[in-house]
C-alpha cells in the first residue's frame, strides 16, 4: 500500500476478484490488532485518508464516514475492519460495502494504511481476511474494486492476490470505454515499475 501520487493524471478502473481465489487469511504483523467498529473511529477513519491521499482534507473524509453510516450502517459495523498499531492508534482500514457501479453487488472499499504503518502487509491482512468472509456470505460474485491510476502500488497489491482488471460494462461506463482506460493503466504501471 502507498499513498495516491497526484502527480499522475486520474483515470478509474474496476478490478474483480473470482469466488474462492484467496484460500489463506494473513495474520497481521505482530503487535497489530483488529478492533470492532466503534464512533470514535469517525475523526482518526477521517484523517487516515487525508493522509494516504483519497480524499482532500479532514471535511471531506468526515463526510465520507457519515455518508456510509447514512447508506448502510450496519455494513460500516459488522463489514469493515479497523486495525490498531503497537501505541492504539488506527494504522489501517478497509471494508465491504454496497457498490454503485454495480448496485447489486459489494465492493472492497477504502482500503488505507498510515504511513508509519506501511509495508507490514496490513493491507495484504485485511484484503484477505474480507475476501475470504466474503466467500461466506450469500452475495454475488466477484467481489469488486474500484481504484484508480493514482493508487499504482495499490493496483500491484490486488493484482498479486488475485484482483484481475474489469474491462467489462458497468453503471456509466462501457466496456470500449472500461478497456480504454486500463490501457491508461497499463501504460501507468509500467512507467513506475520498480516505485
Amino acid at each position: 500500500m502507498t499513498i495516491c501520487d497526484t502527480n499522475i493524471p486520474f483515470t478509474k478502473v474496476l478490478m474483480v476478484l473470482p469466488r474462492n481465489t484467496i484460500h489463506t487469511e494473513t495474520p497481521l504483523h505482530e503487535g497489530y490488532t483488529y478492533a470492532p467498529w466503534r464512533e470514535s473511529f469517525r475523526q482518526p477513519w477521517a484523517a487516515l485518508m487525508v493522509e494516504t491521499g483519497l480524499v482532500p482534507d479532514q471535511e471531506a473524509g468526515l463526510a465520507q464516514w457519515d455518508k456510509m453510516m447514512n447508506e448502510a450502517p450496519e455494513m460500516l459495523r459488522e463489514h469493515f475492519r479497523f486495525v490498531l498499531g503497537p501505541e492504539g492508534d488506527l494504522a489501517a482500514t478497509a471494508g465491504l460495502f454496497p457498490g454503485h457501479d454495480f448496485p447489486d453487488r459489494l465492493r472492497l472499499h477504502w482500503v488505507a494504511t498510515g504511513l508509519n504503518h506501511q509495508h507490514r502487509g496490513l493491507a495484504k491482512s485485511i484484503i484477505t481476511a474480507l475476501a475470504k468472509e466474503y466467500d461466506r456470505m450469500p452475495e454475488k460474485y466477484p467481489l469488486y474494486l474500484s481504484t484508480q491510476s493514482q493508487s499504482y502500488g495499490a493496483i500491484k497489491l490486488y493484482s498479486r492476490l488475485g484482483f484481475q482488471p474489469y474491462m467489462g460494462e458497468y453503471a456509466g461506463h462501457t466496456k470500449e470505454q472500461s478497456e480504454d482506460d486500463w490501457r491508461i493503466v497499463t501504460g501507468v504501471l509500467r512507467e513506475t515499475e520498480g516505485k
